[in-house]
């Protein structure tokens, strides 16, 4: 069973996707994909390098991934370009993992954390979408503690779509916006949910 795991910008997936792992599901996550690719000579790296310059890079041949993320957001025709150079890479990556753990297992629950699920209609490609919300302020409250202005997170919510569109897609919504504990508890019960279905 292949499950996706989506909501707006630190909304909380990551950690829903840890629980997922620590309950027993394999996870992948899209933005750790990326980040792997996009290491000095990988893949992406050479892609982003070719399309945008080496302006973008630190001195030690690292992507600059902070300056990178202020420009594309700023603009939407470059934030276009590099997406057309990196899902395609990206996709393939998650594809190619997904089809190892199947190989081994091919009964698997595998959980994927894909933050734009719905804004690049990536939903038909998941038997089942869990959409994590929470409230904005917390939201906004986490990436200020990060060191984001208020400029760039505003670019950010911007370029996602709204809690309310996503819930559209959603098998199940798990709310973030109360304590922990509830939201763990929600989960849990998306994991037995899950394994039911599973079992069949």
């Amino acid at each position: 069973m292949l499950v996706a795991v989506t909501g707006g910008i630190a909304a909380g997936k990551s950690t829903v996707l840890r629980w997922f792992e620590e309950w027993g599901a394999h996870s992948l996550s899209l933005d750790q994909i990326a980040h792997t690719l996009s290491a000095p000579q990988q893949a992406l790296w050479q892609a982003i390098v070719a399309e945008f310059g080496q302006g973008y890079l630190l001195p030690n041949g690292e992507l600059n991934r902070r300056k990178l993320g202020e420009t594309v957001f700023a603009d939407k025709a470059l934030r276009r370009r590099l997406n057309r150079i990196s899902h395609p890479l990206i996709l393939q990556e998650m594809s190619r993992q997904i089809e190892s753990i199947r190989q081994q297992e091919p009964e698997a629950i595998v959980v994927v954390e894909v933050p734009l699920l719905v804004e690049c209609a990536l939903y038909c490609d998941f038997g089942r979408v869990v959409v994590v919300e929470a409230d904005e302020r917390a939201q906004r409250a986490r990436l200020r503690a990060k060191g984001w202005s208020e400029e760039e997170i505003s670019r950010r919510f911007a370029a996602q779509f709204p809690a309310r569109v996503k819930r559209i897609f959603a098998d199940w919504v798990v709310s973030n916006r109360e304590d922990l504990q509830r939201t763990r508890t929600q989960s849990w019960q998306v994991w037995q949910e899950l394994l039911e279905e599973g079992a069949k």
